[in-house]
Order: structure tokens, then C-alpha cells, then sequence
């Protein structure tokens, strides 16, 4: 369930293409096995409204040619309309039937049943993934579960969980509660390309490392921290954000998703802003660009590394924001 755009691709350029796959693989066949449920009922009234027509016009006919067995072709219909209102009530028990084990099967369906643990070869080295999230004073606090679902992930899960932290919040200092960071922790102050930062390990698990911003690039500290740290080029870079509980098999599926689609971002939300989009972004785009693809973050993106370059080449990343 994921949404695959052209960031990164060499073979395309930026938004050249947005795919949505959680679409293409979910929605349409749903939406389709809807269609043609409907259209099959649809038909069927029809031709059951057809047939009922028929058998009075046929009723009205024997009543003018032989009036002298009205009678007797009364009650001939109206066997033959008892054993009507059998077959359909047989047929509506039989549709209906049918259409509640589609809607069961629909509902109880999951997107990961159809993914394997991983689609790599045994002779495939599995690639360093990490989940990258920021939060604020006012998440910080209420942020537990969503670690918890990070750290508790199927298989080997995330390498590395980071929690990116604002060293100071619209002029307020951010105070890190106890469980992230207890007072026997300390941080290892250092700086890269100019941009200064801490790092360490939590106490709360050996998986979850805090990066602490000296400055505050807003949401996208969510990712733009795990850069500073992370220098892999091939390493696979989950973020999302600090307030939603995410499933179990998130890493398998960017690992699976990442595997597939080795040049491009996978993403939960998407889709494009054009150049004159008024209610959304105005004119916010550069000259020359009529429109570009985006990608949205509370639902969960994978890039990799080297999408934003390396050493001094990440740092156009950081004006951005």
C-alpha cells in the first residue's frame, strides 16, 4: 500500500510519473468487483422486471381470446406466479449470499498478505533501513505507542529508530522526558557540513537514537536529521510522523516496495500540485516548472540516501528548509 513517484529515478524526471500503488493494487480491484456486483444486480432486476411484464401481457392476452376460462387461466398464472416468487425469493437469498461473502472477503482483505516477508534472494544483502520522525513539545510527550509499534516491528525490523528533536521550539526549550532520555544518557555533541547536532542511544530501547538539532528546520527535521547521520548511500530512510501508530510490517513492505522500485520514493500519500494552483500553493513554483509530484509524510515515505547526495552535496537539501 504505497504511493511510487519519480524522485530519485534516473530514468525519469521529477514528476514525470506519480503511481499510486495502494491503488493499483487495492482500490481498483475493489472498486471493479463493486462495479460489476452492482451491474449484475442491476441486470437482474431488470430482466426479473422484464419477465414479470411478459407473463401479464400474456395473462391479459388469454383473458381477451378465451373469456370463458378466465377462470381457469387465473389460477394456471397464479400457480405459475407462486413458483415465480420462489425462484426469485431463492435468487435474492442467492445473490444476497453471494454478496456477503464478497463484502467479508473485501473487508478482512490486507495489502500484506500479498507481499512476502521480503522479495530479496538469499544472496541479496539486506539493506540498512532506518525510521526517521521529529516531534514538538506537544508531541513528545504523547509519542510512546508510536515508538513502541516502531520497535516491536515483523522480522528484523528497523536497524535504527531516530527521533528527531529541536533543540529549542519557537524560542522555548524543548524538555525531553525521562524515558527517552534519562540523566545517566549523555549526548555526543558534533556538526556536519556546519550544521550542529547530538546524538545518542535512549534507554528506552537499543534501537532508538535521538538526534538533537542545535536549529529547527520545522517538519522536515524528520528526515534532514537522519542525513547528518546516516552516510550510506544505499541505506533506506523511512520517515513519518510522531502521532500515528504504524502497522507491524511497515518495514517489510519498504523493504519489499524499495526492492521493486530501487529509484524512486515510496509513499503512503501523494499526488501533484500544478503551477496555478491557487488554493493550495499559488505561485509557489519555480518558473518553468508547471508541476511537480509530492509526497506526503504523516502516512510514511522511504527514500534512500543517495536521493540527496552525499558529503557536500546534501547541503542544497538543508536551504530548502
Amino acid at each position: 500500500s504505497s504511493l511510487r513517484t519519480s524522485l530519485g529515478s534516473n530514468r525519469h524526471s521529477l514528476g514525470d510519473s506519480c503511481i499510486d500503488l495502494y491503488a493499483e493494487r487495492v482500490m481498483i480491484p475493489r472498486v471493479s468487483l463493486l462495479a460489476l456486483l452492482t451491474g449484475l444486480s442491476v441486470l437482474c432486476v431488470l430482466l426479473a422486471r422484464h419477465r414479470r411484464r411478459r407473463r401479464r401481457q400474456r395473462t391479459r392476452q388469454l383473458a381477451k381470446l378465451l373469456p370463458e376460462k378466465v377462470v381457469v387461466e387465473s389460477s394456471l398464472v397464479s400457480t405459475d406466479g407462486d413458483e415465480l416468487s420462489s425462484r426469485k425469493r431463492w435468487f435474492s437469498c442467492l445473490l444476497a449470499t453471494s454478496v456477503a461473502w464478497v463484502t467479508v472477503f473485501l473487508c478482512s482483505f490486507n495489502s500484506s498478505t500479498a507481499i512476502a516477508s521480503s522479495s530479496m534472494s538469499a544472496a541479496q544483502a539486506r539493506p540498512r533501513i532506518v525510521f526517521s520522525f521529529t516531534t514538538t513539545p506537544r508531541g513528545i510527550d504523547d509519542m510512546q505507542p508510536t515508538v513502541d509499534a516502531l520497535v516491536q516491528q515483523e522480522g528484523d525490523g528497523f536497524d535504527a529508530v531516530y527521533v528527531v528533536v529541536p533543540k529549542t521550539y519557537r524560542d522555548q526549550a524543548v524538555q525531553i522526558p525521562e524515558w527517552l532520555l534519562d540523566g545517566k544518557t549523555k549526548l555526543n555533541q558534533t556538526e556536519f557540513r556546519g550544521v550542529t547536532f547530538a546524538t545518542g542511544t535512549s534507554p528506552y530501547h537499543d534501537k532508538l537514537k535521538l538526534i538533537v538539532l542545535d536549529t529547527d528546520f520545522g517538519p522536515a527535521s524528520k528526515v534532514l536529521g537522519t542525513l547528518l547521520v546516516e552516510q550510506d548511500p544505499d541505506a533506506i530512510i523511512v520517515y513519518g510522523d510522531d502521532d500515528r501508530i504504524y502497522p507491524t510490517q511497515l518495514c517489510e513492505r519498504a523493504l519489499h516496495y524499495t526492492h521493486k522500485y530501487p529509484d524512486d520514493a515510496i509513499a503512503v500519500l501523494g499526488g501533484w500540485i500544478s503551477a496555478e494552483d491557487d488554493l493550495y500553493c499559488g505561485r509557489s513554483l519555480a518558473v518553468g516548472v508547471n508541476s511537480v509530484s509530492f509526497v506526503g509524510g504523516a502516512g510514511g515515505v522511504a527514500v534512500k540516501r543517495k536521493f540527496f547526495g552525499l558529503e557536500e552535496k546534501t547541503m542544497p537539501a538543508f536551504e530548502v528548509a
